[in-house]
């Protein structure tokens, strides 16, 4: 469960889980925001990029490869009228260690196409149900 709750300043925003982590959810200073925090579609970028990001790690790992360092970038190009959604999504990984090159893209196409929890929701979108508190 996410709570979000209004900064009561522009557009500004304190996102928390049931664990009390905290992130900050604003926009551009033009957009009416402060610019202090994540965009919304940026975050989104986020969970895909840490959800698919810790399936790699874990499959090469057990796959017998010993990584040194794991750096993924996501690009999102954006329809650019409303709604904004992304058209495209480019990953660009950079790993670092002692593993086989098939083995790191055999992980990815595994999370991609079988583990990836926040991908497998975005190809099939869920149900949506509104509810006023």
């Amino acid at each position: 469960m996410i709570t979000l709750i209004w900064n009561r300043k522009g557009l500004q925003f304190v996102a928390s889980d049931e664990a009390g982590h905290q992130i900050i959810v604003d926009t551009d200073i033009e957009s009416g925001g402060f610019n202090q925090g994540f965009k919304p579609m940026e975050l989104l970028l986020v969970a895909l990029a840490g959800c698919m990001g810790m399936d790699i790690v874990s499959i090469l790992q057990k796959k017998g490869g010993k990584i040194d360092s794991f750096k993924m970038v996501l690009k999102g190009e954006k329809n650019p009228e409303h709604p904004r959604r992304y058209l495209k999504i480019i990953y660009e990984i950079e790993c670092k260690g002692e593993y086989r090159r098939e083995d790191l893209i055999r992980s990815f196409e595994l999370s991609r196409d079988k583990y990836c929890s926040v991908l497998a929701t975005l190809k099939n979108p869920p149900e949506f149900e509104f509810n006023l508190l």
